[in-house]
């Protein structure tokens, strides 16, 4: 066979191999090798019409090699991997399919060396003692990592994608080879472990497909009285769209301490990732700072104190100053500044601030409530209810805009879940705080539900006739709440 006949026969084989790749990705099946068919055909094109030099006949073997490696590489992904991947049988376990061609790849080497390089491998190792002795001594490592490797393939303690600690070393499983198995990191690098070390030490593991618990401790002052803590933490955790409700979280008490009684938080997430784990950890505890605030508690320190300690607030926190201030702000918004600036003066010494973490849930759909919120720094986010773990995002509220209005002028359930779009400094206004302005002017509530009515008429882009409705509705409602009886 001529040169130019080789050349166009090896492009006619390679031009198979390609387009059986791209046949493969459209059927959404294996890929088949391509590195050894490739190297198979260059060598034949390449060393098929050199001369021989005499003594020089092992050169005949590297092309007839590079072949019978492409065609066992090829037959193992024909016979083995394309019918796993249509469902024809149970998947055959790696390593047994990696014996499997290492043992005919071994066969093809010993027939081709002895027929081409006239090379008895056969002979020379089962005649030579020593050189059995000697090899024998240098694979024992070698031979426990094999059969470990076999071992961990037909009784898998993990999966490719499960999460494993081994002694010291701990990531996520990317594959497990005949003589390794390599761990992802969470920094982003890779460790290959012996499967002997693998088989022979303690593991723990998460699996990709079950929930993980996620398990750590906080400490909090004896002021604060354990089922309060207890019910705080649960609150926090449960908020957390990230925290799986089944199984739900709890909160254990571990110890008393000297100037503290530390917690045990276990909550479960999705997903064995380490860096997910130690993501949602960090976010839990921020959680918990800025509940904890909210309440007026906070973080023990390891000290004794022997007299009161006053309390230094955050300067941007805006209760820091005077209820003038708290006027102003409130003022600043499309419901409180059309009321008479003397009544949103009396109403300031009761309003509260409050500061929220990032991703804090500050109400929840379908939620009981009596209070209503402006945004006084930062964003917050508006979530309905969609069968997702977030919900669907419809809007993002900032500076000066109010929400949960209806659920304090109607009693009405909430309806959409507000989340802080990172952190964001909100004033809380409850119902009650409208009580005495209500008990000196009953008029309060007649220009309440018009403020109110009028704003949601708007945003629903009624007609004239159902505003008045909807202001009238709202109103009595509001009497109703409020215990105003109308003569």
């Amino acid at each position: 066979m001529g040169p130019i006949e080789r050349i166009l026969i090896g492009l006619a084989l390679v031009a198979v191999l390609l387009g059986l790749r791209l046949a493969t990705r459209r059927f959404r099946l294996p890929a088949p090798p391509l590195l050894l068919p490739l190297v198979a055909v260059l060598l034949w094109c390449v060393l098929g019409n050199i001369t021989r030099p005499a003594g020089m006949q092992w050169l005949g073997a590297m092309d007839e090699l590079a072949t019978a490696y492409a065609l066992i590489a090829l037959l193992a992904w024909l016979a083995l991997e394309c019918p796993e991947a249509l469902g024809w049988w149970r998947p055959t376990a790696k390593i047994l399919r990696d014996l499997l061609s290492l043992g005919l790849s071994a066969l093809a080497t010993v027939l081709v060396l002895q027929r081409l390089a006239n090379l008895n491998l056969v002979g020379l190792v089962t005649t030579s003692a020593v050189l059995t002795a000697v090899i024998g001594l240098a694979a024992q490592e070698t031979l426990k990592d094999l059969f470990a490797g076999i071992e961990l393939q037909l009784d898998p303690p993990f999966r490719e994608g499960d999460w494993i600690s081994v002694g010291e070393e701990n990531g996520v499983v990317e594959s497990l080879h005949l003589m390794s198995t390599r761990l992802r990191r969470k920094d982003g690098s890779t460790v290959n472990l012996p499967n002997n070390t693998v088989a022979d030490n303690p593991m723990r593991r998460f699996s990709q497909h079950e929930p993980v618990g996620n398990c750590f401790a906080i400490a909090l002052g004896y002021e604060i009285p354990p089922a309060r803590a207890r019910q705080l933490l649960l609150r926090v955790m449960a908020d957390n769209p990230l925290v799986l409700v089944d199984p739900a979280p709890e909160v254990l008490i571990m110890s008393y301490e000297d100037s503290l009684i530390r917690y045990e938080l276990q909550a479960s997430q999705q997903g064995p990732s380490e860096g997910d784990r130690m993501r949602l950890r960090s976010e839990l505890l921020e959680q918990i700072w800025y509940a904890l605030e909210r309440q007026g508690w906070e973080l023990p320190y390891p000290v004794r104190e022997l007299k009161r300690r006053q309390r230094q607030r955050d300067p941007a926190h805006p209760t820091g100053v005077d209820a003038s201030l708290t006027a102003q702000l409130l003022q600043r918004s499309w419901l409180f500044a059309q009321l008479d600036p003397e009544q949103v003066n009396r109403l300031a010494p009761e309003v509260r601030c409050l500061r929220f973490g990032s991703g804090e849930t500050i109400v929840g759909e379908g939620e009981e409530g009596d209070a209503l919120f402006q945004v006084v720094d930062g964003e917050v986010e508006v979530f309905k209810a969609d069968g997702s773990p977030l919900g669907r995002s419809v809007a993002v509220l900032g500076r000066d805009q109010i929400f949960g209005e209806m659920t304090v002028c109607t009693g009405e359930p909430r309806t959409a879940t507000v989340r802080a779009r990172g952190e964001c400094v909100l004033l809380e206004v409850e119902r009650d705080d409208f009580m005495p302005l209500v008990e000196d002017d009953a008029g309060v509530l007649d220009a309440l539900a018009a403020i109110v009515g009028q704003r949601r008429s708007e945003l629903e882009k009624l007609s004239s006739p159902d505003a008045a409705r909807r202001q009238t509705s709202i109103l009595e409602r509001m009497r109703d709440l409020f215990g105003i009886q109308v003569d």
